[in-house]
């Protein structure tokens, strides 16, 4: 059974895509795309999680979208987007179905359902994209850590983590020395558990009451969307 919240949502009008698409495992640590390839596939995750990097001359990198079980990696290709603008890296062992971007295109002519579906995903990952970027310079990591354990828990739908801190951050574009007090201030709180490269969310609402309101502002933002393209 699929599990990729999108592919579910297109019901009957999914039977356009099953011919063209092919279950793949992809590796933790592997790149899906550079700053620049062509983008030729997209996607939808099942399980695992994919970050999306925006990287620098210095080597420094940051991520700016995080995408798991709810979405696709890529979608942006079927509305005009053909070269990738960030590094996509596999957080953790991920399972996807792929399909080639220009299929996806084809069936989003054919179905309004598809079509539709892939823009309000587009707009909203957009909007989050937005709203990181301004929260990684409005927020201290005190706030912007919280929300990001929040988010990556969502995505892969999994209160465990693994994950480690020198990755984590480098998701929040800062140094490990910066993540490690925060972390072991939310252990000694018994908010999280940390364990050797992982951690794992032991009170989320707690949790939620250390993060900036980044993290509730983009779970809530579907409703501006939700009669995009209708009507």
């Amino acid at each position: 059974m699929l599990r990729n919240g999108l592919l579910a949502a297109l019901g009957d009008a999914g039977d356009l895509l099953s011919p063209h698409l092919r279950d793949v495992t992809l590796r933790a640590g592997a790149v899906l795309c550079e700053p620049g390839d062509d983008l030729a596939f997209v996607y939808f995750l099942h399980e695992g999680a994919v970050s999306k990097l925006a990287a620098f001359e210095s080597g420094a990198e940051i991520e700016c979208a995080l995408i798991g079980r709810e979405g696709a990696v890529g979608a942006a290709a079927v509305f005009g987007v053909r070269q990738s603008l960030t590094r996509d890296v596999c957080l953790v062992e991920a399972r996807a179905s792929r399909i080639e971007a220009e299929r996806l295109r084809q069936a989003c002519a054919r179905s309004a359902v598809i079509d539709q579906a892939l823009r309000q995903y587009v707009l909203k990952k957009f909007y989050a994209a937005m709203r990181s970027g301004a929260c990684n310079g409005q927020h201290p990591v005190e706030q912007r850590l919280p929300r990001w354990l929040l988010a990556a828990s969502d995505a892969l739908g999994s209160a465990e983590i693994v994950l480690p801190q020198d990755a984590v951050a480098r998701m929040l574009g800062v140094q490990r020395s910066s993540v490690n007090p925060v972390l072991q201030d939310l252990q000694a709180a018994g908010i999280v558990a940390l364990g050797r490269g992982r951690l794992t969310l032991l009170d989320r609402p707690r949790l939620l009451g250390r993060a900036c309101e980044c993290y509730a502002a983009v779970r809530g933002e579907a409703a501006p969307f939700a009669s995009y393209g209708r009507g």
